[in-house]
């Protein structure tokens, strides 16, 4: 009876102490220690579901090499305590096929060829995707699709990946955009038929697909049998792309006329470009899929012949977690796939860490849940956003515990291209500190909620294809009250004042946002402020920007109409849909009560103060009755302040003990840590590639 004692508590001390252990190997080789081996994440998955009432953790390891998700991994809200990772370094979960020595091939099928420009003919090369390989997949090969601003996409096309690197599809022009030179019919309007267009301006007409004329009549007529030709661009706003399938060429009439209406119609002089041509494949690293015959037409650089292939094909989130708890993912690196890298709705005690996201076809992860940790992670030439995190709840103002930190953003945006940022926060009480984000051709961070705490980032060469924008954006809500950007390095986020480019944006009334204690450098704009109220903007210091601020009135200007009428407003609405009234919202934001009564539009209770203006005009507050503008120094160009100058234009430094004093005369400013922002720590990832093809669709 003592023995069995014994043995009973041995076996309890060993579940609380050991998690039980089942590694994924492809292979299914057994090892040698006798830990259960499994071939897929599947797999390893069910196996902890059979055997969670023996332990009390599980982990799942994963052999270095390729782990095929052909179909996505779902885990439950019955799971035991799990972490997911890598045996040892080089684990990854692919999306699609992955080819480690391609066989192409010269294309030498006349009518095959005849598609193709004469001048490339000789450096196309083809790979045959035989049915086997297809096999099991829960989605298959797939040409372009509706995707934009304001379209809902949980998967974009089949996209061709070589040596880690996003080739591009067949297009014209090859780089950059060309331009409407007429609109002989805009198409229809979706947009004026919003919920929250004044009634009297409501515009309801049934879908059509508007007609533009090109001068290139020649291209036209190459294009005018093309089966499956798609037109992307910035159709009316510089912030609202989307990719349109092509219904008829004319080029007779030098016209194309597109299947479905843009958001907003069609303007002269738009931006665009025409995708999934095999008759614009003329240039080193174009592709064009023919799905039918699953067959893959590239031309291939020859320094690239027997490089890594990869093809993306899952459309599903890799990994679902559905109200999981108590789950940990580290280690690992999710690749070419269509769709999310991760979905996780309802979770709790979630940690992703030093994870890698590259060449993913949306977003690399969706998390909406509590107490949950993203950190040390790379996330490089995603195709739409980063992370999007919400948690917490509005209505008792209750913080989520959720963090995002140490992480680097590259490139995301790659082919969804508006309103896809790095990051995006909803809800309450998530904190991003110590990342860096870089080079995205729309906004780094977009936040809605409150009390965010946004801090110590280093945020540069972001909305660089787009307008009417910010590196950080929130807008069109009163009720954004006790978010702190703080403390964060801003550079070269350059543009025009015409396309209204700035570091950070609060548009559209946004409310009750504390900026202080951030250091902008060479910046179109440091901020605009599109007329909100309560907003504290202080001990920032600007340098070398086009102009410090813009902060308009325009809730008695050009927007007075919109924020009229309450039926309408999405102000109003937004501003209903949170308890002002009640506690805590009453105490802790009591102006919110005021804001329909007292000087109605106006930016009441807003400051500008303490800030320093180095080589920086102040630019315009177009209210100071209601903006308080105090205590700020413009330092000009002279021996002193230029070396201070060139010490922060030089010194992009990762000394966490550099801080920046704007001036000696300013002995009461705080200084500015820009030195110790961005990651504290490298994170784990796939080398990043130093050149790649933009992959647009």
């Amino acid at each position: 009876m003592t023995s069995l004692l014994c043995a009973l508590l041995l076996s309890a001390i060993t579940q609380t102490t050991d998690p039980a252990r089942v590694v994924v190997d492809p292979t299914s080789t057994p090892r040698q220690d006798g830990t259960p081996v499994v071939a897929t994440l599947a797999g390893a998955v069910a196996w902890v579901t059979q055997h969670k009432d023996q332990a009390d953790r599980f982990e799942i390891a994963l052999t270095p090499g390729i782990h095929e998700i052909k179909q996505g991994v779902v885990l439950s809200p019955d799971l035991p305590p799990l972490t997911i990772h890598s045996l040892s370094p080089g684990a990854r979960l692919v999306g699609g096929l992955v080819i480690q020595d391609p066989d192409w091939n010269p294309v030498t099928d006349e009518a095959a060829l005849s598609q193709f420009p004469e001048a490339s003919r000789e450096h196309l090369r083809l790979l045959t995707l035989p049915p086997k390989s297809l096999e099991g997949w829960e989605s298959t090969l797939t040409g372009p699709v509706h995707r934009g601003m304001g379209v809902g996409v949980a998967a974009i096309r089949s996209e061709l990946f070589i040596a880690g690197r996003a080739l591009t599809p067949a297009r014209w022009p090859n780089e950059g955009f060309a331009t409407v030179t007429s609109v002989t019919d805009p198409g229809s309007t979706p947009r004026n038929a919003g919920a929250d267009i004044p009634e009297a301006d409501r515009v309801i007409e049934p879908d059509r697909g508007g007609t533009f004329t090109i001068t290139d009549r020649n291209r036209l007529a190459r294009w005018q049998h093309a089966p499956n030709a798609w037109a992307s661009g910035y159709w009316w706003w510089d912030w609202a792309d989307e990719q349109l399938r092509i219904s008829s060429i004319d080029p007779e009439a030098g016209s194309i006329t597109l299947a479905l209406p843009h958001r907003y119609g069609l303007r002269d002089s738009a931006r665009f470009y025409i995708t999934n041509l095999p008759q614009e494949l003329d240039t080193p690293g174009e592709y064009w899929i023919d799905t039918d015959a699953s067959i893959v037409y590239a031309w291939v650089p020859k320094q690239d012949l027997h490089a890594e292939v990869a093809i993306s094909l899952l459309a599903d989130p890799m990994l679902t977690l559905n109200a999981a708890r108590n789950i940990t993912i580290e280690g690992l690196s999710f690749e070419f796939t269509r769709g999310k890298a991760i979905l996780a709705s309802n979770v709790e005690n979630i940690e992703i860490n030093r994870c890698s996201f590259a060449n993913l076809g949306t977003q690399a992860i969706q998390l909406k849940g509590n107490n949950s940790t993203i950190r040390e992670c790379l996330f490089t030439d995603v195709g739409g956003g980063g992370v999007d995190l919400a948690g917490g709840d509005r209505a008792t103002l209750t913080p989520s515990g959720n963090t995002i930190n140490d992480c680097i953003f590259r490139r995301c945006g790659r082919v969804l291209r508006t309103y896809n940022p790095a990051i995006r926060l909803s809800g309450v009480g998530q904190r991003v500190a110590y990342n860096e984000i870089s080079d995205l051709p729309h906004i780094a961070l977009i936040f809605s909620g409150n009390e965010h705490t946004i801090e110590r980032n280093r945020i540069h060469n972001v909305v660089q294809e787009t307008g009417d924008a910010g590196a950080i954006y929130t807008g069109r809500d009163w009720t954004t009250h006790g978010t702190l950007i703080r403390e964060n390095f801003f550079h070269d986020i350059q543009g025009s004042d015409a396309r209204y480019q700035n570091a950070v944006y609060l548009d559209d009334m946004a409310s009750g946002i504390t900026v202080e204690s951030n250091l902008f450098v060479r910046c179109n704009w440091g901020m605009l402020v599109g007329g909100g109220r309560d907003n504290t903007i202080r001990n920032n210091a600007f340098v070398s920007c086009n102009r410090a601020i813009h902060f308009d009135k325009r809730g008695v200007g050009w927007m007075a109409k919109n924020i009229a009428d309450p039926a309408t407003s999405t102000l109003h609405k937004n501003l209903a849909a949170v308890p002002i009234d009640k506690e805590p919202w009453a105490t802790r934001y009591p102006t919110l009560g005021t804001y329909l009564t007292d000087r109605f539009g106006r930016p009441v209770g807003s400051a500008f103060t303490g800030n320093a203006l180095l080589a920086t005009p102040l630019g315009n507050i177009d209210d100071p009755e209601c903006v308080r503008v105090e205590d700020n120094q413009t330092i000009s160009i002279n021996t002193a302040s230029t070396g201070i100058l060139v010490s922060i234009l030089t010194s992009i430094s990762q000394d966490p003990s550099v801080e920046y004093h704007p001036d000696e005369s300013m002995t009461d400013f705080p200084p500015i840590p820009f030195g110790s922002t961005g990651p504290r720590v490298t994170p784990v990832g796939a080398p990043i590639p130093t050149k790649i093809h933009t992959s647009d669709e």
